[in-house]
């Protein structure tokens, strides 16, 4: 072989080389840009659900602050209105305990007369 045909052969291989490398990186950067399209929707969809949860959270941190003024302001009512003695032991706390004794007994009654008829 002449050095002519050499050098022609050389740069056929190399072409050919560098056509297989060029579509071997052609297709993993496809590969790879799909992969990282797909990575995006996903970390859209997370950052929305990140942020409706967060907006929960607050919301929750709000509402249990509420309830807790409203269940003091509620206790403190209980104890200015209801017991107006030191001890623990209300005047009221006997005839309301008889009454809810009552009330028991009654709705005893009307679940089984319930359940029998």
């Amino acid at each position: 072989m002449t050095k002519k045909e050499d050098d022609v052969s050389s740069v056929s291989s190399c072409t050919s080389l560098n056509a297989e490398n060029y579509s071997q990186l052609l297709q993993a950067f496809k590969e790879t840009h799909e992969e990282a399209n797909r990575l995006t929707l996903l970390n859209n969809r997370l950052k929305g659900l990140n942020k409706w949860l967060e907006n929960r959270v607050k919301a929750l941190e709000e509402e249990l602050e509420n309830s807790k003024t409203d269940f003091e302001n509620l206790e403190m009512l209980y104890k200015n209105s209801y017991c107006k003695c030191d001890s623990l032991v209300c005047e009221n706390c006997e005839s309301l305990e008889k009454k809810v004794h009552y009330l028991v007994k009654t709705v005893d009654k009307l679940s089984k007369g319930k359940s029998n008829f």
